[in-house]
Formats: structure tokens, C-alpha cells, sequence
């Protein structure tokens, strides 16, 4: 991801197909080799994952890795490219496909919500706007990162990690959220199992840390650490920055380790993810679930907390009670005028948990 002030590599190591069980659960892959059957120059991913949609789990698509090399950029391979996907689209129909695109990436945006009817280009229609919070966790005084005094709501809670006996409880909260918020993921027991092939590889019901009410489980997170075969590599810092980092460091015994790692380094990580609340009480539990998931996080080592939220989600409200680095996202619709598109209502909206996307 290239940018004038920081550049991110996104690596998939040691295996890129293993990585992909994070994104669903069956994949069709568009590869591009022109005049070079040894190679790749292109390429695109549907995946295939279980939602709830309308209330019920559902099985819906999501468009992703979407690259092309740059010697072939301008020329025909993106239409041939996308009327690949045409024809995955219309062999293997599903009532929703979505994909992601970052907000500031107005070349791709104005490409691709451009809609040429006469071309194989598809239709990309907005859902939702995605916010992605990047929390350093290490930073001056005890609170940090937390903008205010401990939470006193969450005094009245029972907080701690869950354990298999909670599973029932939890998978049970899942269903619950799901039938109010379009896009919320639709689990079972062994996506807490700690399996690389699972939805949630690597997570154990050990991992996720749980808000009891009178016994009973009202609000959960996870503390995920996917850098076994997902990393974030710092490629490149512009000069001001990597003179704010050397600051940093000379003052760490103040107030910690940097967590912008030296260049070449992986980013030492975790994402605040998943996460479930009881339908209706977003706003009261999130600043609680965060708070409890950020000093999770940094007993285990961790210097960067990621927690995404859908823009019209309550729970997003909470993200003010800590200090946070941001970028915004948005989701789209993608399909063809022959294709099944999903006519979206007024119910709210989850979209995606962040470790899917």
C-alpha cells in the first residue's frame, strides 16, 4: 500500500492459500498470464462466506485481491478479468457479492464506480462506509491508550475470558446479533477451535473476552492474532516520520516501545476482532469491550490494536473513548444486469467483521 508519508507490504507467509480461510470457505480465482504461462500479472478472488442477511445465515460473496501488475495496466486485461467473473457470477449465483475499496483510492473508485453498461464491467453500488481504527497501544501514562478515566459502567459487569463451557453462550449471542445486523458472521463450535482452516484461523474460544450480566453473556471480543500468515511490513517511512520515531525511541523508558517497527520489520499486531453485543446496548458495552480488549492485548506484547466498525453501527460511538489512528473504507454491491443483486433495507448494518476483510 504506497502512500507518501508511510508504505505497508501485506504478506501472506509462509503459504498465500492458507491464508485465504479468513475469507470464506470456497474460492474462485481469476489469474491473468499474459504471454507468460510461468507468471502472473493479475489476479482476483470471490470468496464464498456465511452471513446472516435478512435474518437468516446466508451464503454471500466478497470480491477481493484485486491486482494487477503494472506493465499491463490500460489495456484490456481488467474487462477480460472481470468477464471471467461474469461468467463465476452467473455459473454460481449468490444473493450478494460485496468487496472493499479504500476510501482515498479515487483512481480505483472512479474506474470502477464508473458503471459502462457496454463493457463486462459490473455495477458497484455503495452499502456502507467501513471505519478502521489502528490503536497504538503503547504510548505516555498508564491510561493510554484510553482518552478518558476507567469506564464506571463497566464496574457493573462481570468481565473475563471465556472458556469452552462459554461456547453455547457465545455461539448463541452470535445468532442473536445476527438477526438485527446484515452482514454478521454466522458461526459454529469449530470456528473456535483454534484451526488454520477455519473462519477465524488460529482464534481459540481462549482468545475472545466476554461481559456477563447476572450470568448471562451480553457482549464478547476477540483478541486475534493472524501475523502467523498474515503480515503488515513497513516498506518505506518518509523522513519527518522516521525522525518522530527515533524521538520515540529515546524516550521509550517514559513511555514504551515505539509501535512503528523499524523499516523492513513486521508490525507487531493483533486485531480487536470479532466482536458481539447484545442488540441494543452498542453504545453502552463497546467502550467497555474495548477497553477490556486493549489491556488483552497488551499483556500479550502487542504495540497496534485494529477494530473495524460499519458507519452506521451504534457501537461506533465508543471509539472516541481511546486514541486512534483512522482510515475509512467503503463496501460495495458488485454484480451485472443479468446477476442477483440484494435490495438492502433499513435493518442495521454490520457488513463485515475486520479480520474478513
Amino acid at each position: 500500500m504506497p502512500s507518501s508519508f508511510i508504505e505497508l507490504d501485506y504478506q501472506t507467509e509462509p503459504s498465500f492459500f492458507a491464508a485465504l480461510a479468513t475469507y470464506g470457505q470456497d474460492h474462485d480465482l481469476v489469474l491473468i498470464q499474459p504471454d507468460n504461462p510461468g507468471g502472473l500479472t493479475g489476479l482476483g478472488i470471490r470468496s464464498v462466506r456465511r452471513v446472516y442477511l435478512g435474518g437468516s445465515p446466508t451464503d454471500i460473496g466478497y470480491l477481493h485481491h484485486l491486482r494487477f501488475h503494472p506493465a499491463i495496466r490500460g489495456g484490456s486485461f481488467l474487462a477480460r478479468g472481470y468477464k471471467a467473473f461474469r461468467q463465476i457470477f452467473n455459473e454460481k449465483p449468490l444473493k450478494v457479492t460485496l468487496t472493499s475499496i479504500l476510501e482515498d483510492n479515487l483512481s480505483a473508485r472512479t474506474l470502477l464506480e464508473s458503471n459502462r453498461a457496454s463493457s463486462n464491467m459490473p455495477e458497484y453500488q455503495p452499502v456502507s462506509r467501513f471505519l478502521t481504527t489502528l490503536i497504538p497501544l503503547s504510548g505516555p501514562g498508564k491510561r493510554w491508550p484510553l482518552r478518558h478515566r476507567e469506564n464506571p459502567v463497566g464496574s457493573a459487569f462481570l468481565l473475563r475470558t471465556l472458556d469452552r463451557s462459554d461456547l453455547p453462550a457465545l455461539l448463541a449471542l452470535f445468532d442473536q446479533a445476527g438477526r438485527h445486523n446484515d452482514g454478521a458472521p454466522a458461526l459454529t463450535e469449530s470456528d473456535f477451535n483454534g484451526s488454520k482452516s477455519s473462519v477465524f484461523a488460529g482464534l481459540k474460544i481462549t482468545d475472545m473476552i466476554g461481559i456477563f450480566e447476572a450470568e448471562e453473556l451480553i457482549g464478547a471480543i476477540g483478541i486475534w492474532n493472524q501475523q502467523g500468515y498474515r503480515q503488515i511490513v513497513l516498506s518505506q517511512l518518509c523522513r519527518s516520520l522516521a525522525g518522530v520515531r527515533d524521538l520515540w525511541q529515546l524516550g521509550s523508558r517514559f513511555w514504551g516501545q515505539c509501535p512503528v517497527p523499524p523499516t523492513g520489520e513486521q508490525v507487531n499486531y493483533v486485531l480487536l476482532d470479532p466482536w458481539v453485543i447484545k442488540p441494543g446496548r452498542e453504545k453502552e458495552l463497546m467502550p467497555v469491550l474495548i477497553e477490556a480488549g486493549i489491556r488483552e492485548a497488551q499483556q500479550r506484547g502487542a504495540l497496534f490494536a485494529a477494530l473495524g466498525i460499519a458507519e452506521k453501527n451504534p457501537a461506533i460511538s465508543a471509539v472516541k473513548t481511546v486514541f486512534f489512528m483512522s482510515y475509512w473504507s467503503i463496501i460495495y454491491q458488485v454484480f451485472w444486469p443479468e446477476t442477483e443483486s440484494y435490495q438492502f433495507g433499513q435493518r442495521q448494518m454490520q457488513i463485515a467483521n475486520l479480520g474478513a476483510l
